[in-house]
């Protein structure tokens, strides 16, 4: 089996020029940040051969690159004035917890696949996530972390929205525990399929979603991998 190669996110201030209009690209996608900044993230290909994503994994990215991403997302955080921040696992708990602790909460929310003895099915929905398509598994709310969210201002954070089946069984399990949810931000958004999953709940949540920067999907091409232009920022659904 070979080993993939080593894994390298690079993070540029916003004076260093990007060429994220390129047609193809040979290893790193450059998507750029709303304040001008951006990342240089390396591209995978998926199982099949024939497209790749651009891969941002959270946990494994430097520490320079994870403080720029807080300090931007705690200002998208702040803006929505929330009354508790809900991070969705696993890597979005990378950003929310110093996000809320950044804009003065005391504490914030930890969504979880792992079944405690003392949870509840009612507070839970099940999930397909893209990144383990093989596994069907339970998001959970604690039922002790209720009182954090029932009836209050929820920002609800993760670090890619792609499919968008983890956001939205998330946002059903708010809906359980009576949250308000006024705002979802994330660091990327990547291709557009997420966008009907969350209208399947409410069409206007979608409207909810902000995010520092956007990725397509791409396909392969010689001699490397051009953008599908359905999933480009250009192509964002009308409704």
């Amino acid at each position: 089996m070979t080993a993939p190669p080593p894994y390298r996110v690079d993070w540029y201030p916003a004076d260093v020029p990007c060429d994220a209009a390129a047609a193809s690209f040979a290893t790193h996608y450059p998507v750029r940040f709303i304040d001008g900044a951006h990342l240089s993230l390396p591209l995978r290909p998926l199982p099949g051969g024939d497209k790749a994503v651009a891969l941002l994994m959270s946990n494994q990215t430097s520490f320079l690159v994870e403080r720029n991403i807080v300090q931007r997302m705690t200002e998208m955080v702040r803006a929505a004035a929330p009354d508790a921040v809900v991070g969705i696992p696993t890597l979005g708990l990378t950003y929310a917890r110093p996000a809320a602790e950044a804009i003065g909460l005391p504490d914030f929310v930890a969504l979880g696949y792992s079944r405690k003895f003392w949870y509840e099915d009612a507070l839970s929905e099940a999930v397909v996530s893209s990144t383990s398509p093989d596994q069907s598994k339970r998001v959970y709310l604690d039922p002790a972390l209720l009182r954090r969210v029932h009836g209050r201002r929820v920002v609800v954070v993760d670090d890619v929205l792609n499919t968008g089946a983890t956001m939205a069984s998330a946002l059903k399990v708010l809906q359980k525990a009576r949250a308000n949810v006024v705002a979802i931000v994330v660091v990327l958004t990547e291709g557009w399929a997420w966008h009907g999953k969350l209208a399947d709940i409410d069409p206007a949540i979608p409207s909810l979603v902000r995010a520092l920067g956007h990725i397509p999907l791409f396909g392969r091409i010689e001699p490397g991998w051009a953008p599908l232009p359905e999933t480009e920022a250009g192509a964002r659904p009308s409704t």
